[in-house]
């Protein structure tokens, strides 16, 4: 499943949701419901005003046009190209509105991303983020680690069937127990002091985590091990759930590296106090940030300072336009005295731990870090040999380091060496689409088409998404002369992945059309 399902109890101690809260804390709930956290995710039901009629939107570079409409009052997406068009039902919204909305499909128990996102700042349907470069058509996945971010809770193992229609969401919006914890004991002893966390009153690193969790993005995030992003609890050290990684800085940056930027700036390092509530209330709807500021600096302006009534945001934390996004700015949480004040670049050959405490992370975190960046320039990719080499001396049977050695072996075309290193990472739980994939081509390699297939099967029944593996079983079965198989799979791959021109047009040619 792409979201991450929760057992109903963990640590001891059982979620409530925001529902139960609301009666002692009615201000505070009805603030939050109006704040940007309150509505960080919602049904596209309460979207379907934004779509006036049929919003057509054209990819030229792809040779694709989208469109979303509303249709016996649901929201639907669609992607139509040269001899196809294919349709997908809008379940839910992502974002607060602030700068839009992007929309996500529900298949069973998986999500993806559907291709138009509305732009609030413009008012208009566009591409989501990344498809005016490749057509993901209704298949771009929405990782466990999107969503844990943007909603209140997944649905637990005991509350979803995997139907279709089950909402993958315990909570749609993130609610008062993403920042406070659960909420059984708190609830059980009539609300008593001390029986739930208050970030207020944690010390200033732990309560900062609460925040840098979603709003700390980094180059590379690692999940330690037996982990999932479920597991973190408010209070605790965020370095014991996961591991976050930058490259040396090359340049500012304000999409999702709030916290690392607010750590750069004179006010947090010279107030020993100040962190993000120091400013952020989640539980208001709007904020008066000059008031904020001037709670510090009140008559500490200097005599050229702008008027006394001067917005201090507009100049020290100016709204920067987000590249990779369209029509989207962020705020410079940098904090420069002068808004053309650049933070310092580095230099250096290794990853910094964004959150590192005392507490070393070990050579197989370190190992799926450089794996991360690899690709970013060769000093990472020697990094990540570096690594590997130690975590398979340190841990020789680990179902990953066997998996990334069998990936190895399989580009150095040690196919033998491949299929024992993969299969014994399969044997040891490392069960996902990318080990079966490449498995599948190491047998096949060795002349093992019979035991191909069968992975390949296996791991699409894992991994029932993941394209290469049908292209793969289709290429074996054709080999194996087995082509009423062959033409089944690559049917069953175009209704999924109907995008695919090349694939679309050789079923054509096998069904003689």
């Amino acid at each position: 499943m792409l979201w991450v399902l929760i057992g109903a109890s963990l640590l001891g101690e059982e979620y409530v949701g925001s529902g139960r809260c609301a009666p002692c804390h009615r201000a505070i709930s009805e603030h939050w419901k109006g704040s940007a956290m309150g509505r960080s995710m919602s049904s596209a039901g309460e979207h379907l005003g934004k779509v006036g009629g049929e919003t057509k939107v054209g990819a030229e570079k792809l040779r694709r046009e989208f469109s979303v409409r509303v249709e016996e009052g649901v929201m639907k997406q669609r992607e139509a190209g040269e001899g196809f068009a294919h349709d997908q039902v809008v379940k839910w919204a992502i974002g607060s509105g602030v700068n839009g909305y992007s929309f996500v499909v529900q298949r069973g128990d998986h999500l993806f991303q559907a291709p138009l996102s509305y732009y609030a700042r413009v008012g208009q349907w566009g591409l989501s983020p990344g498809y005016e470069f490749a057509d993901y058509g209704f298949n771009r996945p929405i990782a466990a680690g999107c969503i844990h971010c943007h909603s209140g809770r997944p649905r637990t193992v005991a509350q979803t069937s995997g139907k279709y229609e089950d909402p993958p969401f315990a909570e749609l919006a993130i609610g008062c127990e993403s920042c406070h914890g659960p909420g059984q004991k708190h609830v059980a002893a009539g609300g008593a002091k001390g029986t739930i966390v208050n970030p207020k009153k944690l010390e200033r690193e732990r309560a900062d985590e609460i925040c840098m969790r979603c709003h700390q993005g980094g180059d590379a995030r690692v999940l330690l091990p037996g982990k999932t992003e479920a597991d973190y609890r408010p209070g605790q050290a965020l370095a014991d759930t996961v591991a976050i990684f930058r490259l040396p800085r090359q340049k500012d940056t304000d999409l999702l590296e709030h916290h690392e930027s607010m750590r750069l700036s004179e006010c947090y390092q010279k107030s020993g106090t100040m962190n993000c509530q120091s400013c952020h209330n989640p539980h208001e709807v709007k904020t008066d940030y000059r008031a904020k500021c001037l709670s510090c600096h009140e008559g500490k302006l200097g005599p050229k300072h702008v008027g006394a009534q001067s917005d201090c945001v507009s100049c020290h934390m100016p709204k920067r336009e987000v590249g990779v996004i369209a029509h989207a700015a962020l705020t410079n949480h940098r904090i420069p005295r002068r808004p053309e004040m650049k933070a310092a670049l580095e230099s250096g050959e290794e990853l910094v731990g964004v959150n590192r405490t005392g507490k070393p992370w070990g050579t197989l975190i370190e190992m799926q870090a450089y794996g991360m960046v690899a690709e970013k320039g060769p000093q990472w990719m020697r990094k990540f040999e570096e690594r590997l080499g130690k975590a398979a001396v340190e841990n020789p049977e680990d179902g990953l380091v066997l998996a990334t050695l069998g990936r190895r072996a399989l580009r150095e075309k040690n196919y033998g060496v491949a299929v024992e290193q993969l299969s014994r990472a399969l044997e040891r739980g490392w069960k996902v689409a990318t080990t079966y994939e490449d498995l599948g081509e190491a047998l096949a390699r060795t002349g093992q088409n019979e035991r191909a297939v069968r992975v390949l099967r296996e791991g699409i029944a894992v991994a029932p998404f993941h394209a290469v593996l049908y292209k793969s079983l289709a290429l074996r079965l054709i080999q194996m002369r087995q082509y009423g198989e062959a033409k089944e799979t690559l049917e069953k791959y175009v209704g999924l992945f109907p995008e695919d021109d090349f694939v679309r047009r050789l079923l054509k040619q096998v069904s003689g059309g």
